[in-house]
């Protein structure tokens, strides 16, 4: 599971167009929520919350500013 969610983490924190940016995010948020369901050990809960700031982040001064 781990790989799972930094691959769409990833693919979220680095697409480029515009376009598919909140699609990504999206993606990427839900499949992160379901892993801080499942997941026991604070320090992956910890990387997976810290991901889920950065999207909110991302989603915030990227979407909004040229909106």
């Amino acid at each position: 599971m781990p790989q799972h969610w930094e691959e769409a983490y990833r693919a979220a924190v680095l697409e480029t167009d515009r376009d598919k940016l909140a699609d990504r995010i999206d993606l990427a948020m839900a499949v992160l929520r379901a892993c801080l369901r499942e997941i026991r050990c604070s320090r992956e809960r910890q990387r997976i919350e810290d991901a889920v700031r950065t999207l909110d982040l991302i989603r915030r001064t990227e979407l909004t500013i040229s909106a």
